[in-house]
């Protein structure tokens, strides 16, 4: 892998890396116990359900923090366009190969319902692009009216927010519903990003809230979890991104692969449903050694695919979403 260029953050790419690997994992286990590797129980498939407290929230308020770096200004449509380029364009291509992928290649887990609704009806996990684009577009009035730049504006929308998502509110249709999901954690992160915390033992602090975290999803995570739009799993995954956050974690790997976050979103699917099916026909039955592969190689192949992509126009275009010439930049 390519070093980290020196504008990156650290700490946010650590966690970035953190968050990938968490979301590879969850899809080489399998979103059900009829997916991936279709593990029945044990602590696999345990950590598995768990971590969903934790792995989309922290995309998202990344995702939120980060974009809080380079917010909208004034020009909504250069903002709009550049969010089409680099979110949907990526998912419109590599979202409907992944759809053909699953629809014809032998040993798959699912396919697509209805091909006439494909994207209308998100495909598999990249809802949660589509998710985020349609949360840029909440935010351009927001930072027009400049709403999020002071604590009480943000403090009313923050909590209209949460009301949307432990309401229920939204449709799968276009991920409407996804959108109201991930809203209070983008928000989350623009704030944690524009009035950070000034605590005199903050990793302390982070690391006793996180394995107070831990220690309640382990005992008590299955009964009083809720579900994913529930107020129980609002504040575990609210606290636990601050947690990680205040850690200031900084760990040299996971920062190259967070660098790298958007590819391995985008691609690592092909790579664990590929893994699996290759290495249980040659023979490879152990669950762990399985599972062990499949996350290497949804981590670093897509890793492989950016390098390649980046060097051609159109496959930049088309499979990452980027610009003809992209200098060093945060990305979205």
């Amino acid at each position: 892998m390519k070093a980290n260029p020196a504008c990156r953050n650290i700490q946010i790419d650590t966690l970035r890396g953190l968050a990938c690997v968490f979301l590879v994992a969850y899809h080489v286990i399998g979103v059900t116990p009829q997916g991936g590797l279709r593990v029945q129980d044990g602590v696999l498939k345990d950590a598995n359900e768990l971590l969903a407290y934790i792995r989309m929230p922290l995309f998202t308020f990344l995702s939120g923090f980060v974009y809080a770096w380079r917010p909208f200004m004034s020009d909504w449509k250069k903002f709009i366009n550049g969010k089409i380029r680099r979110l949907l364009v990526p998912m419109l291509f590599v979202g409907t190969i992944f759809a053909l992928f699953q629809a014809f290649t032998p040993g798959t887990n699912s396919s697509v319902a209805d091909w006439r609704f494909l994207h209308l009806m998100p495909v598999a996990h990249y809802w949660f692009i589509e998710s985020l684009f349609l949360i840029f577009l909440i935010i351009i009035p927001l930072e027009h009216f400049r709403v999020l730049h002071n604590k009480a504006g943000f403090a009313v929308v923050y909590l209209m927010a949460v009301t949307l998502c432990v309401a229920n509110v939204g449709t799968p249709w276009l991920s409407i519903s996804g959108a109201f999901y991930l809203l209070p954690y983008f928000l989350c992160g623009i704030f944690f990003s524009r009035f950070p915390f000034e605590l005199k033992h903050k990793k302390i602090i982070g690391l006793l809230l996180m394995t107070a975290i831990i220690f309640f999803l382990f005992i008590f995570g299955h009964e009083y979890g809720g579900g994913r739009r529930s107020l129980n799993a609002l504040v575990i995954g609210t606290l636990s991104c601050t947690a990680l956050l205040f850690i200031e974690w900084e760990f040299e790997l996971l920062a190259r692969v967070g660098f790298y976050s958007y590819s391995i979103y985008l691609f690592h699917v092909f790579f664990t449903a590929a893994s699996r099916i290759v290495f249980t026909k040659i023979g490879i039955t152990n669950i762990w050694i399985l599972f062990v592969l499949g996350t290497l190689l949804g981590v670093f192949g897509p890793i492989l695919v950016e390098l390649v992509a980046t060097r051609y126009t159109i496959t930049r275009m088309l499979l990452l979403g980027k610009s003809k010439k992209q200098a060093c930049v945060v990305r979205c």
